[in-house]
């Protein structure tokens, strides 16, 4: 394996009560027993994952749907804190390790901006990673502009997660095809999650909050790929009144990072490496659902310059969240 420094951050884990019941965690635990372990373990079993895959750092974050799925939102609130609390004890026993990002209750948003605000300053966690709407509500919402005041203030990258599509989008696209997946990973989250990132730049969100800095995962969620014809065709079928002052891929390439999380595809970070830059690309697995000896592998083994390659493998994560994780 490459010497190469690696930090990876969208690596997840799963956390009682709030993963009680989690429809992926029971199908691990009656299929692959291994990965049921791998996903509750934040200790020996991580490390030893990390390890031979030549993992430095990982970013940890609650498994989708964390909190967002419950309906009782004083619970999920109270939820979101415990888990926060917890994850940062973690931190703070492997401190060269981890890094947390935090769970938000996205259910009541002023709730959200101020566990966001304590997670940062009090717990010493990097951010907060988002599993994309709530019971249908998405962050274009002018009620989470709070939410992201702070994280701007606070110079705290959100990560937007995929999670299952809008339920009207479920009936009339991919119902009939959820038995064979088309609603997850295989199409269904990124276009969910694509959709949701240009709701947001479309909104104006970075223009109130030029600053503001977001992740996303799999190679960009289809954006790269589909970018040029985004800004060709940005502004018709209204009015004509163009609402942003930018084309949506500057906001793209501005306000977001994309991870290889799970998306291990040379042809799609050759797209990725060209649209973004080299400078807005990071490493990460999407461990446990994915194997971490396989990422390593994948980036070490692309043809890329060795400066590109650090930049991927670390460098952009260190001056992305700067001293709220360790030299490495």
């Amino acid at each position: 394996m490459t010497a190469t420094v690696l930090i990876a951050l969208e690596e997840h884990y799963a956390w009682n009560p709030a993963s009680d019941d989690n429809v992926v965690a029971q199908w691990l635990l009656s299929n692959n027993k291994a990965g049921y372990d791998r996903l509750y373990d934040r200790g020996p079993l991580r490390l030893e994952q990390m390890d031979a895959a030549g993992i430095d750092f990982q970013i940890l974050s609650l498994f989708d749907p964390g909190v967002q799925a419950m309906t009782d939102t004083a619970l999920a609130v109270d939820y979101a804190r415990r888990a926060n609390d917890n994850l940062a004890e973690t931190v703070r026993e492997y401190p060269r390790r981890f890094g947390g990002f935090a769970t938000l209750a996205t259910q009541d948003p002023a709730a959200a901006a101020a566990e966001l605000e304590r997670a940062v300053t009090e717990l010493g966690l990097v951010g907060a990673l988002i599993n994309g709407h709530v019971h249908g509500r998405y962050l274009d919402d002018p009620a989470y502009e709070l939410l992201f005041e702070v994280a701007q203030d606070l110079n705290a990258p959100i990560y937007l997660h995929p999670t299952t599509p809008h339920p009207a989008v479920m009936d009339a696209w991919l119902a009939p095809y959820a038995r064979d997946g088309l609603h997850l990973a295989s199409w269904g989250f990124a276009v969910e999650t694509g959709t949701h990132v240009l709701r947001l730049i479309y909104s104006g969100l970075f223009d109130k909050f030029p600053r503001l800095q977001m992740i996303i995962g799999h190679l960009g969620e289809l954006l790269p790929y589909t970018a040029y014809r985004t800004d060709r065709y940005y502004g018709l079928g209204g009015d004509g009144v163009k609402r942003i002052e930018k084309l949506p891929s500057d906001y793209l390439r501005r306000n977001f990072h994309i991870t290889t999380s799970g998306n291990f595809d040379p042809k799609a970070f050759a797209c990725a490496l060209d649209v973004m830059g080299s400078d807005r690309l990071m490493f990460s697995v999407d461990y446990p659902m994915d194997d971490s000896l396989t990422g390593a592998e994948f980036l070490a083994q692309y043809p890329m310059d060795e400066r590109t390659r650090r930049m991927v493998a670390s460098e952009n994560a260190a001056r992305l969240f700067g001293d709220r994780i360790p030299e490495l």
